[in-house]
């Protein structure tokens, strides 16, 4: 990849632990379009240059089945509007609304030593339950006042023993000093760890896009587990979305990251479910576990016992703290993510109080890395053989950020322009729905959704793998026409 040094350096770290040899014949030109994302932070080059690393991966996987090499271009300013893909998402032409993300509560406040902590209380039994911890009502004031009652500590451990979600807000050093910290601090940002032998399986040939009839098996939620299949989806692989039909969810997050898969209601934890997921597994490639870590395992679907139904798995495992040390079956989100490891605090160093960098960084950031570690899995399994498990975490693609924040351009708004540049329409069960489009442009085989996002569970009483190879066909999105056709309706700012 020719970027800039900070791109450079940034695929670089990312892509060498994964023991890959990328495609030399595969070029990636990037478009150093300028960013809109304001911060120090390095957010426009991370989500290039892991954009350009999961192009990479997917070109070389692509001549290996026969499609040739072939070039690929990445627009920097595109790439990061990737990172806000659910504030730009459209259901005939009206924004969908995720005002849970920004309810009261989610929010930094002031304890009573003078510290800060996050809450995030976006699903309504983890709001429910932080307010009655704090036997208040759900509005600012009142819960500032409930929260400078109590030290920042108390909060973290109290809370987090309830299964509900907070953070103190940590510098980048006291993140590095912490128990936690220094469990995670020498993993890559992707691990990739062979599980056990097995003979090299070869992708097969005769396909027209890259990961063509790679079977996907998805147990995540909410944006960064799911982006991972929608990733994979995008360059061809058949996904198939698991999710209970009686958990919390947040519909418009559901629509976004469902955009390529078929998506099912399925309790892993009932015998007729759990009978009808390890059938799938059968013929499975990869098995995407995006749950609380260890949820999966407790359901009976640990590592041990999906290696030991299905040979050569992949197996992708997301959480928010990393799967090591104290913290590593905490709940966590994006913003407690950026707070604890001291990247809310960069963000925030020249400003007058904390705020969180306006983008779903974490979560999208960390899904295009589950989607490039899942990748780099299948090559290594055409030519090693053998079952892979690969883990990602919201925290360490935190702190990976934490080391990239040399970023002093201005930023340049988004336009209406900009819109109508990045964004397709595409018909779907849902009538018109516009979204950011995949930002990975290649030379011969575009990346698309053959299938546009839908309801959760639309597809369970009809679930199967695609019996035939897909047929090359036309692009089912277009450029949006809702722009300047006038009809668009917007909630409000979406971002974070």
């Amino acid at each position: 990849m020719q970027g800039t040094a900070t791109q450079q350096q940034i695929f670089e770290e990312i892509t060498a632990p994964l023991g890959v040899t990328f495609d030399s014949e595969s070029p990636v030109e990037i478009i150093q379009q300028p960013g809109y994302i304001d911060s120090p932070v390095a957010t426009h080059d991370f989500a290039t240059a892991a954009l350009a690393a999961l192009g990479k991966a997917t070109a070389t996987i692509g001549q290996m089945r026969g499609l040739g090499s072939q070039a690929m271009r990445i627009d920097r300013r595109h790439a990061g509007l990737v990172l806000n893909s659910v504030a730009y998402h459209f259901q005939e032409g009206w924004q969908l609304d995720i005002s849970p993300v920004h309810t009261p509560v989610n929010n930094f406040f002031t304890t009573k030593d003078s510290r800060h902590v996050m809450y995030n209380g976006a699903y309504t039994h983890l709001r429910e339950g932080i307010l009655q911890f704090l036997n208040c009502v759900g509005e600012r004031e009142a819960i500032a006042d409930a929260t400078s009652h109590y030290a920042a500590q108390d909060l973290e451990d109290q809370l987090s023993a309830l299964g509900l979600c907070t953070t103190i807000v940590r510098d980048q050093q006291e993140w590095l000093d912490h128990p936690q910290g220094k469990a995670i601090a020498a993993a890559p940002v992707i691990e990739l760890t062979k599980m056990a032998d097995g003979p090299p399986e070869p992708f097969s040939k005769d396909v027209s896009r890259p990961l063509e009839q790679i079977r996907v098996l998805e147990f995540a939620r909410v944006l960064a587990g799911p982006t991972i299949g929608r990733s994979l989806a995008e360059q061809g692989a058949d996904v198939i979305h698991g999710r209970h039909p009686y958990l919390d969810h947040i519909f418009p997050f559901e629509v976004e990251t469902g955009w390529g898969k078929k998506s099912a209601y399925l309790d892993y934890q009932s015998e007729r479910d759990r009978s009808l997921i390890f059938h799938l597994l059968e013929s499975a490639d990869v098995f995407i576990d995006g749950l609380r870590h260890g949820a999966m395992a407790r359901a009976g679907f640990s590592v041990e016992e999906l290696t030991r139904r299905k040979k050569n798995l992949i197996i992708v495992q997301l959480d928010c703290y990393g799967f090591q040390g104290p913290w590593a079956e905490r709940r966590g989100w994006e913003q407690l993510a950026q707070s604890c490891t001291g990247l809310a605090k960069i963000h925030s160093a020249n400003q007058p109080q904390l705020s969180l960098i306006p983008a779903y960084f974490n979560d999208y950031g960390t899904g295009l890395l589950g989607a490039l570690g899942a990748t780099a899995a299948l090559i290594r399994r055409a030519t090693e053989g053998g079952s892979w498990l690969v883990r990602v975490a919201l925290t360490k693609t935190a702190m990976l950020a934490t080391r990239y924040h040399n970023n002093i351009e201005e930023p340049v708004p988004i336009t209406q322009e900009d819109l109508e540049n990045y964004l397709v329409d595409q018909e779907s069960r849902l009538g018109l729905l516009t979204r950011v489009a995949p930002a990975i442009q290649f030379e011969r085989t575009p990346s698309f959704s053959a299938r546009a996002g839908t309801a959760p569970g639309s597809d369970t009483l009809n679930l199967c793998w695609d019996s035939e190879p897909s047929p090359p066909q036309q692009l089912p999105h277009r450029p949006t026409e809702i722009f300047p056709q006038h009809q668009v309706h917007w909630k409000a700012n979406q971002t974070l």
